[in-house]
């Protein structure tokens, strides 16, 4: 159900000649596109997952041999070739 004051407005716009309408709506859609938040450009670098642990480098290399220690155990193909 469309809230009462939501009915009042599109009553409102109903009212109004045809090209008046259509110009509302269009202002409506072009100000709720720039008012729509855009997604993040491609590209943007991520910060470093090693920069983020630089003060922790044991925790560094617990990570890195895990992940060799899995890479070797696991059916997955060889980054070595």
């Amino acid at each position: 159900m469309i809230a009462p004051n939501v009915e009042e407005l599109l009553a409102a716009i109903r009212r109004l000649p045809f090209d008046e309408r259509l110009r509302f709506i269009e202002r409506a859609a072009h100000d709720a596109a720039e008012d729509t938040p855009s997604p993040a450009a491609v590209g943007v670098s991520a910060p470093s997952l090693l920069g983020l642990m630089s003060d922790e480098p044991e925790v560094v290399d617990r990570m890195c041999s895990a992940v060799y220690e899995a890479r070797g155990t696991a059916r997955m193909r060889t980054v070595d070739d």
